[in-house]
């Protein structure tokens, strides 16, 4: 049987997923999603927003060298659907509630080859970085 070239790449994650695991604190740890980043990429920063029961929402940014990511836990019990507008300089996130959390970016996006996924109570927005190409004469 010939050996799968991914094996390896699944087993490295299968590792990482064990190590992430034990490392976890004692009490009542949540996980709200992740995205495994190769490459260069920043440190998460995260953000605490109080949505409209007045509970605190954790949003979790992630800037990559092509993208920032952005991951949030979807409001399970709200009314509305979850939703992400996104704009030249700042991202809209509305996770269910009637809240809208708008976060503002240190660089600017291309908005229209931005976008975002809900997904097992998790929503989680990519925007593709903006490339200026300055014509040289």
């Amino acid at each position: 049987m010939a050996s799968n070239p991914y094996d390896e790449m699944f087993r490295n994650i299968a590792r990482l997923m064990e190590r992430l695991l034990n490392d976890l604190p004692t009490g009542d740890p949540r996980v709200i999603g992740f995205t495994i980043i190769a490459g260069p990429g920043g440190m998460p920063e995260p953000f605490d927003i109080d949505d409209a029961d007045g509970e605190e929402t954790d949003v979790e940014v992630i800037e990559g060298e092509d993208c920032i990511y952005i991951t949030a836990e979807v409001d399970t019990h709200a009314s509305g659907k979850p939703y992400v507008t996104f704009q030249s300089d700042s991202v809209t996130l509305c996770t269910g509630s009637d809240e809208e959390t708008v976060i503002e970016l240190d660089c600017e996006i291309d908005a229209s080859h931005s976008f975002y996924n809900v997904q097992n109570g998790v929503i989680d927005a990519v925007c593709q970085k903006s490339r200026h190409i300055s014509a040289t004469s």
